[in-house]
């Protein structure tokens, strides 16, 4: 399936969600799919046509953890950009290991998480 230059999130937070949905369309960035948990993804991620071309994933997920859900992704779809974002520095070097493009610290600011998004976009 094509790859395209839209973006999917993945955070089990609605209200999150809902900031990057607002973020994305303020910043004229197509949004792919949402979902709140790694099963959900993955079912979105199989039907996306096109498939979105950068994923940003939270680590705490309920199900299965951020690195999980990466790794299924990534599986499925090698050219996919992850910008992989969490509370939790200690996994830095691990989301790096497991195939993320980029690791952003929460909280960080919207137009960083912004930039780096188009920046993947981009590339």
């Amino acid at each position: 399936m094509p790859i395209n230059r839209s973006v999917a999130v993945v955070d089990d937070e609605i209200g999150v969600v809902r900031t990057y949905e607002l973020l994305l369309k303020r910043r004229n960035i197509p949004l792919s799919f949402t979902a709140l948990d790694g099963p959900e993804a993955i079912d979105k991620l199989k039907n996306a046509n096109p498939r979105p071309g950068v994923v940003v994933i939270d680590y705490r997920l309920p199900s299965m953890n951020g690195l999980e859900l990466m790794k299924e992704v990534l599986a499925m779809e090698p050219a996919i950009k992850v910008l992989f974002i969490s509370g939790d520095d200690s996994i830095r070097q691990e989301s790096i290991d497991t195939g993320a493009a980029v690791f952003l610290k929460k909280p960080s600011s919207i137009n960083v998480i912004a930039e780096t998004v188009r920046g993947l976009i981009d590339q």
